[in-house]
C-alpha cells in the first residue's frame, strides 16, 4: 500500500495533469498530410510509425516539462511551507525527500533526451532549448514583469516547433501566431487570477494589476482568434473550408471568459480549469474532429 501511495505522491510531484499542455505537439500533425494517411489507410506500417512517433513526442516533451517542474519546486520548498496551499505540494510538506526528486529529475530527463534523440537534431535542440529557458525563468524571468508570461508563451510555441521537427511536418507562421497568442491569453489569464485571489507580488518592472491584465486578456483573445481566421483562409488548407471551425475556437475562448469571475475557479490554471470543465474538452474535440473531417473530406473530392 505504501508503495501505491508513493507513486502517487511522484505523480503529483510531476504534475501529469498538466500533460494536457504537450497536446500542442499534436498541432503540426492535425494540419498535415500525414492526417490525410491516417484517415485512408489507418493500420498500414507507415500509419502504425506515425502513431508511435506522436506518442513520443507527447511523452518526450510532457517528461522535460515534468522535470522543470521538480526543479521549481525543489528551488521553492521552503518558500512553499509557508504557503497555506503550497505546503502540501510532496516536496514543501516532506512527504517526498529531495534525494528522490533529484532521481526523478534525472530520470525525467533521461528519457526525454533518450525519446528526442531518435527523431532528429533540431527536435533535441528544442528540447534543450526549452529546458533552459524554463531554468531560466525559474531561477528570475519569472520576477521579471511581462516576460514572465512571454516566456510561457514560447514555451508553447516550442511545444509546436517540436511537433514539426519530431514529425518533419512543416509548421504554418500562422499556426505558430495563433499557439503565441492563445498562450499569451492563458499566461494573463492565471495572472489574473493570482491577483485576485492573493496580493499582486511586486516585479521588477512593477507590478500586475486586474485592469490592465484584463486589457492584456482581450488583446490577445482578439488575436488569437484573427490569427486563426486567416490561417484557415490563407494557410496550409485554405481550400478545405476549414473557416466553418473558427466558432469553435471563439467558444474556447469565450468559455474562458464565462470563467473570469467564478468564485470557485480560485488559482485559474488553464490545466486545471480544462479538465474541470465539463463544455471546454467537449468544445476541443469537436474542433479537431471538424478540422480532420474536413480536410480529409477536400482530399475526397
Amino acid at each position: 500500500m505504501k508503495i501505491f501511495e508513493k507513486i502517487k505522491l511522484y505523480i503529483k510531484l510531476i504534475r501529469v495533469y498538466q500533460w494536457t499542455k504537450s497536446g500542442f505537439v499534436f498541432l503540426p500533425f492535425v494540419f498535415s498530410k500525414e492526417a490525410i494517411q491516417l484517415a485512408f489507410d489507418p493500420f498500414s506500417k507507415d500509419s502504425l510509425n506515425i502513431y508511435i512517433d506522436l506518442i513520443r513526442a507527447f511523452f518526450a516533451f510532457s517528461f522535460i516539462a515534468s522535470s522543470i517542474y521538480i526543479l521549481n519546486d525543489w528551488k521553492d520548498k521552503e518558500i512553499d511551507k509557508l504557503d497555506p496551499k503550497k505546503r502540501n505540494r510532496p516536496l514543501a510538506s516532506g512527504q517526498v525527500s529531495p534525494i528522490e526528486a533529484i532521481f526523478l529529475f534525472v530520470i525525467l530527463i533521461f528519457f526525454s533526451s533518450l525519446l528526442s534523440i531518435k527523431f532528429n537534431p533540431s527536435a533535441f535542440s528544442l528540447i534543450i532549448i526549452y529546458f533552459i529557458m524554463n531554468v531560466f525563468y525559474s531561477f528570475g524571468a519569472k520576477k521579471i514583469l511581462l516576460l514572465d508570461v512571454f516566456l510561457i508563451a514560447v514555451g508553447f510555441v516550442l511545444r509546436v516547433l517540436y511537433g514539426s521537427y519530431a514529425m518533419n511536418i512543416p509548421a504554418s507562421p500562422w499556426l505558430i501566431s495563433t499557439t503565441f497568442f492563445i498562450a499569451l491569453f492563458l499566461g494573463f489569464y492565471k495572472r489574473f487570477f493570482e491577483i485576485t485571489f492573493a496580493p499582486a507580488e511586486e516585479m521588477i518592472g512593477g507590478q500586475y494589476r486586474r485592469e490592465s491584465l484584463k486589457s492584456f486578456i482581450d488583446i490577445s483573445a482578439g488575436l488569437s482568434i484573427m490569427t486563426y481566421s486567416l490561417y484557415t483562409i490563407t494557410g496550409t488548407h485554405s481550400d478545405a473550408n476549414l473557416y466553418w471551425t473558427i466558432p469553435f475556437v471563439v467558444m474556447g475562448i469565450f468559455r474562458y471568459y464565462t470563467l473570469l469571475d467564478d468564485p470557485n475557479n480560485v488559482e485559474g490554471n488553464p490545466s486545471d480549469v480544462l479538465l474541470a470543465d465539463p463544455f471546454l474538452p467537449v468544445i476541443i474535440f469537436l474542433w479537431l474532429i471538424t478540422c480532420y473531417g474536413l480536410i480529409v473530406f477536400r482530399h475526397l473530392h
